[in-house]
């Protein structure tokens, strides 16, 4: 009887041993795993936020979404009113008309210097011409009236139509450079068109601004106005947050930062369901927060606080992760979520 007790008990030893040793090598298989792969219990799904805004100012005319509406790429989010925008099309355009009409009365007007220039120059050819056949008749008499072949009136009457054609000829040679002085230059005609063009294509531009469109899928929050409103450049009436890219902004400790590399794979369960897993990549990891000792610090970082007062313990820093293919039901901004990281690359 005393050796079946015996060998119960040492069976009982045995079994204890082995599930000890299992037990240890299931903890220490858990916490290579979790070395390996670590895991944050803090997370939350973000995305990129746009605030949208007008850049001219006026009148809502025209709002045809509502809070939490779900948009397209494109879709108009709200209208201001184009009356204004659109008369100062219409001045614009008529102004650069006019610079128009001014720039091609000008371009006529050179022409027409162009041709008394031409004219002018042609007068001086014609004079050089004169005064060479004068010059040449002269020298020709000058020789023959010592003989008596010419009589004295005769190369006088030479001697003074060679003077004349001298005269003729400055004369057509200071008109030749006052035409060509007064030739123009469209130059002023040309930039004032070109001023013209450029504030009509602002007008059109702030014209074209009064309609403000989704610059991505989103959905629209935050929004409290309605028709009617008067918006001035650069005043938000709603946030857009932009569905198409979801993250999950997740905390790790400093001492599983050297593990968590970019280009990693990670698994994020949202809390509203943690039975759908969600894969992801990290994107990049935090490099900078803000502790309660820096509170008073405007450091514009992200503030983590430390869980205990009275112990030091290990600061926590985000790690951003970019999902692939979120279900939509579960992407909330702010919504919390668990992320795990893999030791592995291949998503």
């Amino acid at each position: 009887m005393s050796e079946r007790v015996h060998a119960s008990k040492v069976g009982g030893a045995i079994v204890a041993i082995v599930i000890v040793i299992a037990a240890a090598i299931l903890v220490r298989n858990h916490l290579y795993d979790a070395r390996l792969n670590p895991l944050s219990q803090e997370a939350v799904l973000t995305a990129s936020l746009v605030h949208i805004s007008s850049t001219v100012a006026g009148r809502v005319v025209e709002l045809p979404v509502s809070d939490n509406a779900a948009v397209k790429k494109g879709d108009i989010l709200f209208r201001i009113d184009p009356n204004p925008y659109q008369l100062a099309v219409n001045q614009a355009a008529a102004d650069l008309a006019i610079a128009e009409a001014a720039l091609a009365d000008r371009r006529r007007e050179i022409e027409v210097e162009r041709r008394n220039a031409d004219i002018a120059v042609g007068q001086v050819e014609r004079a050089e011409e004169n005064l060479a056949y004068a010059t040449e008749t002269l020298n020709r008499l000058l020789p023959l009236e010592p003989k008596g072949y010419v009589s004295a009136q005769e190369v006088g009457t030479a001697t003074t139509a060679k003077r004349d054609a001298e005269i003729s000829l400055r004369e057509a040679q200071r008109q030749a450079e006052a035409a060509d002085a007064l030739i123009g230059n469209p130059a002023a005609a040309q930039a004032l068109v070109q001023a013209r063009e450029a504030a009509l294509s602002i007008a059109e531009h702030e014209l074209a601004s009064t309609v403000v469109r989704a610059p991505h899928d989103g959905r629209v929050t935050g929004l409290t106005v309605g028709t009617g409103e008067f918006v001035l450049p650069g005043e938000a009436l709603f946030t857009l947050i932009d569905t198409s890219s979801w993250y999950a902004t997740a905390n790790f400790v400093e001492t599983e930062l050297g593990r968590i590399t970019v280009g990693r794979c990670a698994t994020v369960h949202a809390l509203a369901d943690r039975s759908v897993a969600i894969r992801g990549r990290v994107e990049s990891t935090g490099w900078g927060v803000t502790s309660e000792q820096m509170i008073n610090i405007p450091s514009g970082l992200p503030l983590v606080p430390r869980s205990l007062d009275w112990v030091r313990v290990a600061q926590r820093f985000p790690v951003r992760i970019r999902l692939f293919d979120p279900p939509e039901q579960l992407m909330r901004m702010g919504a919390s979520a668990t992320a795990t990281v893999h030791d592995d690359t291949d998503c």
